[in-house]
């Protein structure tokens, strides 16, 4: 006999200004020739997650202003280990996005927004698990990496990512993250009861 249960998560996200968003997908489709429905729609940086609602979390969106120099960033397949190129891992059957670099002039602006979470970990949400800091994670991948997902899987992109790369740091510049949104969501799974 299953009974539903709730499954609850919490995600607090940067959200890529519109403008930036619309250049980004130009430069994909325009000088790449990827295909429209294979760039993702919705660019965000997810700062915070966790499978448990948190007290004092709740969800809103507010104003941001955090630039990110594209210079600042790496291609990567979006895969446990896709920073380095791996033989298993073919970027145009992927996934793929950009990394924040651990010394970005970004990384401050981002991690004040991480540690507004941080503070509303509780025993209660964290059960068994170590609380996060600003490095690593008590729910999904272990470390935390800034990160941000641009073309889904079956984009037809070079396996050797440096070369898109070094054109997207060259043709983009800075991005502008211009929202913070903390998302909290409560699903109620189908079951037999």
């Amino acid at each position: 006999k299953m009974i539903a249960r709730p499954k609850n998560e919490v995600w607090a996200q940067l959200i890529l200004s519109e403008r930036d968003s619309v250049r980004i997908r130009e430069f994909f489709i325009n000088e790449c020739e990827i295909k429209a429905h294979r760039v993702v729609s919705n660019f965000h940086m997810t700062i915070y997650y966790a499978r448990r609602l948190m007290p004092d979390v709740v969800a809103k969106v507010e104003a941001a202003q955090v630039v990110l120099p594209a210079t600042e960033t790496r291609f990567m397949v979006m895969a446990p280990g896709g920073e380095n190129p791996r033989p298993e891992l073919v970027p145009s059957k992927c996934k793929v996005g950009i990394r924040v670099h651990k010394q970005s002039s970004a990384m401050p602006a981002i991690l004040n927004y991480r540690q507004r979470l941080l503070r509303c970990e509780t025993r209660a949400v964290l059960g068994s698990r170590r609380p996060s800091t600003i490095r690593t994670n008590a729910f999904g991948a272990r470390h935390f990496q800034p990160h941000v997902a641009l073309l889904k899987p079956g984009s037809g992109i070079d396996r050797d990512l440096t070369k898109l790369g070094s054109l997207f740091r060259e043709r983009i510049g800075n991005l502008t993250f211009d929202k913070f949104e903390i998302e909290v969501v409560i699903r109620q799974e189908e079951g037999i009861v």
